[in-house]
């Protein structure tokens, strides 16, 4: 059985020796949940091999300021065309938060993302696009991207549904005919599509 990081952290920090071979063989030096103890807890669990990181472990470092430990953790994740590990690494990237701001970096993060049908990863994608951040600006592949997320979006997201259709708004103005019928035209094929991203 797969053990977190922050599993095996609150299972010796309490001192408890639970039945995953990660927690048994964690040293029993980490009291507290700090930052280098949760590197050293990241790093010894790999070179263990039983326990693994989740994205849900990077989402609480993020949420706790501890940026590194987060982009550590999505970095990991992302090698393994974790979809949403790679938006993670986009979004830290567009907004400069824990990595220096590199829009070019997060386009590419999100391209990957985004390939997976991650709607977050689409919409994001689709606005930085549209303003030729990070790489040539794409109007085509804008509207394509807002349209797919607004449709890959839980149904209960709809205010970023209505993000991304107003994103697919804003733009079409700017497109020529010929362009909004090719991009209809992607958004039809889009299975296809998914692998030139």
């Amino acid at each position: 059985m797969k053990t977190t990081v922050l599993e095996v952290l609150n299972r010796t920090t309490r001192g408890t020796n639970a039945n995953s071979d990660c927690a048994m063989n964690m040293p029993r030096f980490i009291t507290k949940k700090t930052s280098s103890q949760l590197a050293a807890a990241l790093v010894l669990c790999a070179a263990l091999s039983g326990c693994e990181s989740t994205h849900e472990d990077a989402l609480a470092a993020f949420n706790s300021g501890e940026y590194a430990e987060a982009s550590a953790i999505w970095s990991e994740l992302a090698k393994e065309k974790n979809a949403n590990a790679q938006m993670s690494l986009g979004r830290m990237y567009e907004l400069g938060v824990g990595k220096p701001q590199d829009y070019a970096k997060a386009v590419y993060w999100y391209r990957l993302a985004a390939a997976q049908n991650n709607p977050y990863a689409q919409g994001n994608l689709a606005v930085l696009l549209a303003m030729g951040q990070g790489a040539d600006q794409d109007l085509v592949q804008s509207y394509v991207l807002s349209t797919l997320a607004a449709r890959n979006y839980s149904k209960w997201a709809y205010d970023l549904q209505e993000a991304a259709m107003k994103n697919r708004e804003l733009i079409v103005p700017r497109m020529t005919s010929a362009q909004i019928a090719e991009a209809q035209r992607k958004v039809t094929e889009w299975k296809s599509q998914a692998d030139t991203l």
